[in-house]
């Protein structure tokens, strides 16, 4: 030994493992990996058992909502829609001479009087007498009613001249009915 001292120890340190005989790590990860699949396979079993509990209380609850209805009632109930669907189409095809009046209302000049007016729905005219205070005035009536889309012609049978300085006429105007006297939405 030089210079006389003894080493009891070796100068390296080695790490000492110990080795356990049929120690296999492989299998350890094996059967963890299998508690997982089991595991996850029993929670998955237990949500769709609380999946298929709503789904019975869900089936439950129209049932008993479908043991409730009063079917009589239903059926009066689409035999009342049915008939407002027709009422509502024999309102929208109704004749509203109200809207025909208040247009030629509308478009007669303040200056036209009108004496006479007879309507007739299914020929589509309208056959007026009135007065006017002048030839001008005639001629602005019949400007503004050609210019109502509804209105098709005008026929001016005669024009006289009275005594007090007025002009009496006569004329026919005829029209569309679907645009003129017909209960639309939207007039």
């Amino acid at each position: 030994m030089p210079g006389g001292t003894i080493q009891l120890l070796p100068e390296t340190r080695r790490k000492v493992e110990i080795s356990l005989p049929g120690e296999n790590k492989p299998l350890y990860w094996g059967l963890g990996f299998l508690a997982l699949v089991v595991l996850l396979f029993a929670g998955f079993k237990i949500y769709a058992s609380i999946l298929n509990k709503k789904l019975v209380d869900l089936n439950d609850q129209a049932l008993a909502l479908e043991a409730t209805r009063d079917r009589v009632f239903e059926k009066e109930l689409l035999i009342l829609d049915k008939r407002f669907l027709t009422a509502a189409s024999l309102v929208d095809s109704h004749i509203v001479w109200s809207n025909a009046l208040t247009k030629i209302q509308s478009l007669t000049p303040l200056q036209i009087q009108i004496d006479t007016l007879f309507a007739d729905t299914q020929a589509g005219k309208i056959d007026m007498k009135g007065f006017a205070s002048s030839y001008t005035m005639i001629a602005q009536f019949i400007a503004s009613l050609l210019s109502e889309e509804a209105v098709t012609d005008i026929e001016l049978n005669k024009i006289n001249s009275l005594s007090t300085g007025l002009l009496e006429l006569d004329m026919k105007i005829l029209f569309d009915k679907d645009k003129f006297v017909l209960n639309k939405t939207g007039q």
